[in-house]
C-alpha cells in the first residue's frame, strides 16, 4: 500500500500574524480617514487660498490707486451752460493703472509660492470642540496662469441731479493649492472700486462706457 505524503504548512509565528494585522488595520483607518476628511479639508484649504488672495489683491491695488483720484481717470465735459456733454476715459491713465495691478498681483502672488499656511488637524474633522487643535497640517499655494483684470463704469442715481459715477475694477486669477493629499485649482474673483465721484447735473443717455472703451483701445 502506497503511503501518501501531505506538505507540512508553515504556520506564522503569532507575532508576526498580529503585526500584519495592525498594519492593514492602520492603513485601512488612514483610507478612511482621508476619505471622509477630504471634503472639509478642499473646502478649508480653498478658503485659506481664497482669502489670501482676496488680500494681495485688495492690497495691491490700494498701494497703486494711492497716487490717483477720480479726476485722473476721467474727463467730464460741459458746455457753456454748465450742463454735462459727455463723460470721457482717459484711457493712457487707465491703462497704466490696470497694467500695474495686474503686474504686482501676479508678481504678489507667485512670491507665496514657498510660504506654507498651516491648518491643525483638528479643524479637518468638523467637530467644533477639536476645531484649532492637534498637529499643523501645511498647505503651500502657488499661481498659475494669467491674471484676467476688466474695468467697469457705473452710475447710480443719488438725488435729483446727482449721480453717484464708479470705476471699479474686475479680477480674476487661479489660485494652485499643493496638499500632502492632492492638488486643488481655485479661481477667484473680486470687484474692487478704484474711484468714485458724486457727478452734479445732468448724466447725458450717451456716454462712454469705461469698460467697452478700454477693450475697444486693445482691438
Amino acid at each position: 500500500m502506497e503511503s501518501i505524503y501531505s506538505r507540512k504548512k508553515v504556520k506564522l509565528p503569532k507575532k508576526y500574524v498580529n503585526i500584519v494585522t495592525i498594519i492593514i488595520v492602520a492603513l485601512l483607518t488612514v483610507f478612511f480617514l482621508i476619505k471622509t476628511i477630504t471634503p472639509v479639508f478642499n473646502n478649508l484649504c480653498q478658503s485659506e487660498a481664497k482669502a489670501t488672495a482676496t488680500k494681495i489683491v485688495n492690497d495691491t491695488i490700494d498701494d497703486v490707486m494711492e497716487n490717483y483720484t477720480y479726476t485722473d481717470l476721467v474727463v467730464i465735459n460741459k458746455d457753456n451752460d454748465g450742463k454735462i456733454n459727455s463723460i470721457h476715459a482717459d484711457t493712457a491713465t487707465l491703462n497704466k493703472i490696470v497694467s500695474n495691478i495686474a503686474t504686482n498681483i501676479q508678481k504678489n502672488i507667485d512670491s507665496q509660492e514657498n510660504r506654507d499656511i498651516y491648518i491643525r488637524l483638528g479643524t479637518f474633522t468638523g467637530i467644533t470642540l477639536l476645531s484649532g487643535r492637534g498637529p499643523k497640517v501645511p498647505i503651500r499655494i502657488s499661481s498659475i496662469g494669467n491674471i484676467d483684470t476688466n474695468i467697469k463704469s457705473e452710475f447710480e442715481s443719488a438725488g435729483i441731479n446727482q449721480t453717484i459715477h464708479r470705476i471699479t475694477l474686475e479680477t480674476k486669477c487661479e489660485i494652485q493649492i499643493l496638499t500632502p493629499f492632492n492638488t486643488i485649482v481655485s479661481s477667484v474673483e473680486d470687484k474692487v472700486i478704484l474711484a468714485e465721484n458724486i457727478v452734479i447735473g445732468e448724466i447725458p443717455e450717451s456716454y462712454f462706457d469705461i469698460g467697452n472703451l478700454l477693450e475697444n483701445e486693445k482691438k
